[in-house]
């Protein structure tokens, strides 16, 4: 509030300048001017003082009612002007030290005393529309950041829901790898739980896709094909967690992974300002799960999210193979 008073009383003491500079600029071209600043300082000072009262009482009363109660700002601006202008009659008879015709001083200043009260009301206006300007602005940006987070939080059940599963099944076969799946999981969680953060390095997010991978190879009783290759310098470059994660788990939930499938390649490459995944998978033929999954969908919300205009991704279902093609730009 103190900001916007003063930036208030510098714009209003430079039209008052301004106002009193142009009524005296015929003067002024032929050396007649009476506005002088300097030697009549003091007697300038205590003018601006007084009339800027008649900013100051509308812009504090629109602050303290509008927009809830407009009549009463109304009302009360048009009962504080003329007790502003006596007041300022009043201070003058005593500046001058002699009486003054009331009429003759109204006549005088009226003009300065309705330009002055239309400047309090038009910065308001505009220091009300900037203000609401950037409250909408804040709206959007929690608004986002409030769904980012709710996708983000779909993301973890989902991954949960699948790998309980698929430690249940290790367990009911008593596979020697139901107990190393469940400290993967575990490593996988803390990942997911304590990583707070609104970006990580790329190759945190190619640790996390490693470590789904073993542990979804611990599925099988048989090697599956499931390279990953790198490129680039993938500690350079950031990107939002878990976001790359649905692609793969896409691949795994409805991938042929049979003995002699192709299984799932997965390519990232970290350029100077851009990351690129390429993930390619054998589609299996079996039913897909009755309840769906969220993994595409959720991803494509948070691409459109968090890279507006700064993403290309290119789905391919063919009748054998599901590919996925996508490139971030980062800033």
């Amino acid at each position: 509030m103190r900001k916007r008073l003063f930036l208030f009383l510098v714009f209003y003491v430079a039209l008052y300048i301004l106002l009193h500079l142009a009524y005296d600029l015929p003067d002024l071209v032929n050396g007649r001017s009476k506005f002088t600043i300097l030697p009549n300082l003091p007697v300038i000072v205590i003018d601006i003082a007084l009339y800027f009262l008649f900013a100051l009482a509308p812009y504090l009363l629109l602050h303290r009612f509008y927009p809830q109660r407009v009549a009463i700002a109304i009302v009360l601006i048009v009962l504080s002007l003329p007790v502003i202008f006596y007041g300022c009659y009043v201070m003058e008879e005593i500046k001058m030290g002699r009486d003054l015709r009331l009429k003759t001083y109204f006549l005088k200043n009226i003009f300065y005393a309705f330009l002055y009260t239309v400047y309090g009301i038009v910065f308001y206006f505009i220091r009300y529309a900037q203000y609401k300007e950037l409250e909408q602005k804040d709206m959007v940006i929690q608004n986002r950041q409030s769904e980012l987070s709710f996708l983000r939080s779909q993301v973890n059940p989902h991954f949960l829901f699948n790998s309980l599963h698929n430690i249940y099944s290790l367990m009911y076969q008593n596979s020697a790898g139901a107990q190393e799946a469940i400290l993967g999981l575990s490593d996988l969680l803390r990942y997911m739980l304590y990583d707070a953060s609104e970006k990580v390095p790329l190759q945190k997010e190619i640790d996390y896709i490693s470590r789904y991978i073993a542990l979804q190879k611990l599925r099988f009783d048989h090697p599956i094909h499931t390279p990953l290759h790198i490129t680039g310098d993938t500690a350079a470059l950031q990107l939002p967690p878990l976001l790359l994660i649905p692609f793969v788990e896409n691949a795994f939930k409805h991938g042929d992974f049979s003995g002699s499938s192709e299984g799932v390649n997965i390519t990232i490459h970290a350029g100077p300002r851009n990351i690129y995944f390429h993930c390619i998978n054998k589609k299996g033929h079996g039913l897909k799960d009755a309840v769906g999954g969220i993994g595409l969908q959720n991803v494509q919300r948070r691409l459109h999210l968090l890279y507006p205009g700064r993403h290309s991704l290119k789905i391919e279902d063919t009748n054998n193979h599901f590919t996925i093609n996508l490139e971030l730009i980062n800033e």
